[in-house]
């Protein structure tokens, strides 16, 4: 499993945007601009569009077996099938071997074919990545207008890759005239969806005031999403943002400062301040601990650490019966770290730190109320066991 984060509010991203932005982000210019310099990150590579687990038993089943266990001759050889018979997720798919090179010799010439069959025949996932290569130039001459119309397509049927790049055509005046608000909202579509590049970018025009009004806290809260999900450029505008603010306290809990602390550190720490073990197996990245006695009035500790034993993740939980005890733990934050930098409500909270980011979760109907702390460097490192 994964520790959830906060959940961004759907509604909170699309405030700003209005029937008049939307109508803004529908318009289509056709006049290509000269290639400006990108201010965030090339468009994400493509990924395959193999069936959902648990894998039919059909041949595109068998293909996607193939794919999860990195025998891609095999899956190349089934597609190449079915897109001989017209499936355009085989098409799609095709376009991603030999895009990456995945067994086989990249070849942008194939990718691009394979691409353009998919987004001729309607594949979402075809057009956009179709678009990319046409804006990169990759297997054809750049041609960032006709990119620009396939991402439409594609965004327009929800692709979450394809809005974030057609929110970065917008952004830079690649392809299609400069606006900021267009930029925005198609952002915004495409963070709706979780789609990370998008979150981070939204966030810093939230943060700058592009595109929308200046918002610092819906600015805090879309790049922590993108920067747990392990975005650098979210994570970079966190800690400046905190720099930004006046100084906070530490996060230090057991004598460690927790971005900074290791596995080995922290189970000293913990062993030395007498906390009983409940897990502590390096075969898992969690660690468990019964809290009661290091920390008054918790239940119970987890501590996950990454691949390089840095910690990335603490979470205290407490009993919390009604909404009284969890303002009482809320209010033991606050005067720790200060006025909450965003929140989502009466039930979530999350303080910058910087380095740290500090959070509280209530949960009424699981009468807990939830103290985590997270290192965005580590967290997006962290899986569950």
């Amino acid at each position: 499993m994964r520790f959830i984060h906060f959940m961004l509010i759907v509604a909170l991203l699309f405030t700003a945007f209005g029937p008049d932005c939307q109508a803004a982000a529908k318009k289509r210019a056709a006049k290509a601009q000269p290639a400006q310099k990108a201010e965030s990150a090339q468009p994400p590579a493509p990924e395959p569009e193999p069936p959902q687990p648990a894998w039919p038993d059909t041949p595109a089943g068998e293909a996607g077996r193939a794919w999860a266990s990195g025998d891609y001759g095999r899956a190349r050889e089934i597609w190449e099938k079915l897109a001989a018979g017209g499936d355009a997720h085989a098409m799609n798919n095709l376009g991603v071997l030999y895009d990456s090179g995945l067994g086989v010799e990249p070849d942008p010439g194939r990718a691009i074919h394979w691409f353009a069959q998919a987004a001729n025949a309607g594949n979402p996932s075809g057009m956009s990545n179709y678009g990319r290569m046409l804006e990169q130039g990759r297997g054809a001459p750049a041609n960032p207008a006709e990119a620009a119309r396939w991402f439409d397509q594609a965004a327009r049927k929800g692709q979450a890759e394809a809005q974030y790049n057609l929110g970065l055509l917008y952004e830079n005046g690649r392809g299609v005239d400069r606006d900021l608000t267009a930029a925005a909202a198609w952002y915004s579509r495409a963070a709706s969806q979780n789609q990370r590049e998008a979150l981070a970018r939204l966030g810093h025009f939230y943060r700058i005031g592009r595109g929308v009004s200046e918002n610092q806290e819906r600015a805090a809260l879309l790049l922590y999403a993108a920067a747990m999900e392990g975005s650098e450029s979210a994570i970079d505008e966190l800690e400046q943002m905190a720099k930004d603010n006046p100084k906070r306290a530490d996060a230090i809990l057991f004598g460690q400062k927790l971005n900074e602390s290791r596995r080995d550190e922290m189970r000293a720490a913990l062993k030395k301040a007498g906390a009983r073990t409940k897990r502590e197996d390096n075969q898992h990245i969690c660690d468990i601990y019964d809290s009661a006695t290091v920390v008054p009035g918790s239940s119970e500790m987890a501590i996950c650490y990454g691949p390089d034993s840095r910690l990335g993740f603490l979470k205290i939980d407490y009993p919390a019966p009604d909404s009284s005890r969890a303002d009482t733990i809320y209010k033991m934050v606050e005067s720790r770290f200060g006025e909450p930098t965003a929140g989502e409500g009466g039930d979530s909270r999350l303080w910058n730190l910087g380095p740290v980011i500090v959070a509280t979760k209530y949960a009424p109907a699981h009468r807990q109320m939830s103290l985590m702390y997270m290192a965005p460097r580590v967290y997006h490192k962290t899986r569950g066991s």
